[in-house]
């Protein structure tokens, strides 16, 4: 928890200042139960990030609840979150990827747009719900570009994670056709010194490339559908 709590009252703040320093759009998806201190809240209203949801808290998955829980867990943890931050999310990330096969079609009823939970493409994708034919833009995460597979699982260095991150996306930028790649991170991971002076080289690299543009959850959801 101690080390949870680092990421709450430090490793935010660092990466909130990265961000708007390199001017670069980010999407921030935040248990609710996180949300509910003040001092999470204040940053998160502060960055500039869009807002997403992600689950009550880092301990609670979908996996093993009935619809009706997993409905409730929904409206709980979206309705927590605009109360603490006055805005109701429309991207969503099961905390762990706990899912059931209802977690799009209910992700959809309660309001979300822009689902994260697959990791199978470099290209978003639509998901249809059955009769309604409401659809839900798949924006695929990577376990490639995680800070947890990368540093806490493959134990990069500082210098060798932001690396890593950089070739990723060098590489695809490279390939035909357009591409997407989630660059996720935990405030308490990313979020220390070191890991943020080599993000912050890293991204501002990229920013000098033509063919990378950095963008939020909502602003890929919505070039995908004006081009469609």
């Amino acid at each position: 928890k101690g080390w949870r709590d680092y990421g709450n009252r430090r490793g935010l703040q660092r990466l909130a200042a990265m961000f708007k320093e390199l001017g670069i759009p980010a999407t921030a998806v935040i248990n609710s139960e996180a949300a509910e201190l003040d001092h999470v809240a204040r940053a998160l209203k502060a960055s500039g990030w869009e807002l997403g949801a992600h689950g009550l808290n880092n301990s609670s998955g979908n996996a093993k609840m009935t619809r009706a829980e997993e409905e409730a867990h929904f409206k709980q943890c979206l309705d927590s979150l605009e109360g603490s931050l006055g805005a109701r999310p429309a991207t969503w990330l099961t905390p762990g990827f706990s899912v059931t096969e209802r977690t799009p079609e209910i992700a959809a009823r309660s309001g979300i747009k822009t689902f994260l939970d697959f990791v199978d493409d470099d290209v978003p994708y639509d998901i249809v719900h059955g009769e309604s034919g409401a659809r839900t833009l798949c924006l695929p995460y990577c376990m490639e570009t995680n800070d947890f597979s990368l540093v806490l699982t493959k134990h990069l260095d500082a210098r060798q994670y932001a690396q890593a991150l950089e070739d990723h996306v060098r590489q695809l930028a490279k390939e035909p056709g357009e591409k997407v790649v989630c660059l996720g991170m935990h405030t308490f991971v990313a979020g220390t010194p070191a890991r943020v002076l080599a993000l912050s080289e890293a991204f501002g690299r990229l920013k000098s490339c033509p063919e990378v543009r950095f963008a939020t959850a909502a602003q890929v959801h919505d070039a995908v559908r004006k081009a469609r």
